[in-house]
């Protein structure tokens, strides 16, 4: 997968948004591999792990006999006339009943897709994972063609972003394909912790006025936090309960496939003057990224 462009946020040379060329993800298996593991690894932060089969095959069904949301990232491009959307029933007649025929044997490539048109030709783009819910192991049957790779280029957007947990909370409530970084597999001593301070936080102080010790400030706090995250790991704890103790200024790293509708809403939230400073400057950064390329 290839990175385009990519913008830092936040003034910290931390926080960043990057975006990825997925458009070749449904052009053979070998790129749906590495696709669907590039974006995976990133819940292990594990890079050695893209294009591994091993990887590849556990994820395929991983969530009750459906793949995981990793799939998502493969982009299937599906003309409205071909052939193989028409379900082979016996005695039916299409006419008038084609559009809901179609609709009924790809309920899930419709739902979680969007119609989009090219040279006169209407398209349904659409995700892997919704493929194979609707039509299973044949979903091997529907690659997609260079010209096709070019259509989707044009329409699906790919995005890697690393922002604060708070941040994130806005984000992901937005309803497209997401892939993040999990503390619960992933230790504090495996990646480390990096954090958002905002300018004003920046400055809060506070006096421990319990017990007369000196004042403390944000940065003193998350400190503090992530010494007793330590001393949890020291006492046997797990990661996924430890993380319970880190603080929402911490960094996390976030997947995330769009399409144009999914965009467009984004933007009309997230641009507008009432949005948070940071969830509105990456949509202004995201915005900038897409006129550049």
């Amino acid at each position: 997968m290839k990175l385009i462009n990519e913008h830092q946020l936040n003034n910290d040379n931390i926080g960043y948004i990057k975006q990825y060329d997925f458009s070749r993800a449904n052009m053979n298996q070998e790129s749906r591999i590495e696709a669907i593991t590039t974006v995976a690894s990133v819940c292990y932060a594990n890079p050695k792990a893209i294009g591994s089969i091993k990887l590849y095959d556990r994820l395929a069904t991983e969530n009750k006999g459906l793949p995981s949301s990793s799939y998502e990232f493969v982009p299937v491009l599906l003309p409205l006339a071909s052939q193989w959307l028409i379900p082979k029933i016996p005695g039916l007649v299409l006419g008038h009943n084609y559009r809901k025929v179609l609709y009924l044997s790809l309920f899930n490539c419709f739902k979680y897709g969007e119609l989009v048109t090219y040279n006169n030709t209407t398209y349904l783009l659409t995700n892997l994972r919704a493929l194979i819910a609707d039509v299973d192991d044949r979903a091997d049957q529907f690659f997609n063609t260079e010209e096709e790779c070019l259509i989707i280029a044009k329409h699906f957007k790919v995005f890697q972003t690393k922002i604060d947990l708070s941040t994130r909370a806005q984000y992901i409530r937005h309803r497209v394909s997401w892939q993040e970084l999990s503390r619960r597999y992933v230790s504090g001593k495996k990646q480390q912790f990096e954090f958002y301070i905002s300018p004003k936080l920046s400055h809060v102080v506070s006096e421990d006025t319990q017990y007369g010790t000196a004042s403390f400030n944000t940065s003193d706090l998350i400190a503090q936090s992530i010494e007793h995250y330590n001393e949890a790991i020291a006492q046997g704890i797990k990661p996924e309960e430890a993380r319970r103790i880190l603080p929402q200024a911490m960094y996390t790293t976030v997947w995330s496939a769009w399409q144009p509708k999914q965009l467009e809403v984004f933007f009309k939230l997230r641009l507008d003057s009432h949005a948070q400073k940071e969830i509105r400057d990456l949509a202004e950064a995201k915005q900038l990224l897409l006129n550049e390329s």
